[in-house]
């Protein structure tokens, strides 16, 4: 049963990413025309912090949610020209989810991994070895695995569970648009750079066809991450 499932996981994401390879390919050899200056490769890793909007336009209701906090890394490419203009690819495992807590002790919490794979636009501003780095692009995730952890709710307790993740109902595909923005320091071949950024989801976590006062139609996914990154930065004689 095991392996049927992680089958399934490996093909779902083999079909989904066939389209984004397309699009990645399209944007390298657009950026390669374009004068290439440097290639780079290198990793990521910060922390984050990961909440979700829950709202009912049709039966108005304002689920509180409190914010689920992560460490998260990145596999990094990122493609450089003379004009200090590049792209950068990524490749993180991301962590998003939300938490319930409640008055009479009682919890909820969620935890959603996905194979995150931001494509941005990059622009360093600055001549020293101290450029200030700016980033935008969109963003799309492809679900992992979850994992709900919940205290024991007797026969007593008031809790209400709002809102739970439910596989069978909720998508496993997302996507959105990410902005970065932080300081790259250069020595020699090789970069280190502070990094704040934002992920905002555009799309809804779950999959709502009947209208119900019990589940939002409005569930969106915000992200808040800070990161060291290193680079290893390979000049190209073009």
């Amino acid at each position: 049963m095991f392996r049927f499932f992680k089958y399934s996981i490996f093909l779902y994401l083999r079909i989904k990413m066939r389209y984004f390879f397309w699009i990645i390919s399209f944007l390298f050899l657009y950026n390669q025309s374009y004068s290439q200056n440097s290639f780079s490769i290198g990793f990521k890793s910060g922390y984050s912090s990961s909440n979700i909007h829950f709202y009912n336009n049709f039966f108005p209701s304002n689920i509180k949610t409190n914010p689920l906090n992560s460490f998260n890394y990145s596999f990094i490419s990122e493609i450089q020209t003379r004009k200090n203009v590049g792209l950068r690819f990524e490749i993180s495992h991301q962590k998003k989810g939300w938490k319930q807590e409640f008055l009479d002790g009682q919890f909820y919490h969620s935890t959603i991994n996905y194979l995150n794979i931001p494509i941005l636009m990059n622009a360093y501003v600055g001549k020293s070895r101290s450029k200030l780095l700016f980033s935008i692009g969109p963003f799309f995730d492809f679900l992992l695995n979850h994992d709900n952890a919940y205290s024991l709710l007797d026969e007593d307790a008031n809790t209400i569970l709002d809102v739970d993740y439910n596989s069978l109902r909720d998508n496993e595909f997302g996507y959105g648009l990410m902005a970065s923005a932080g300081i790259s320091f250069d020595f020699n071949k090789n970069s280190f750079q502070l990094l704040t950024s934002y992920q905002y989801n555009l799309d809804n976590l779950i999959d709502v066809n009947i209208k119900s006062p019990d589940i939002p139609d409005i569930s969106n996914f915000n992200t808040l991450s800070i990161s060291l990154v290193y680079l290893l930065n390979f000049k190209s004689s073009k």
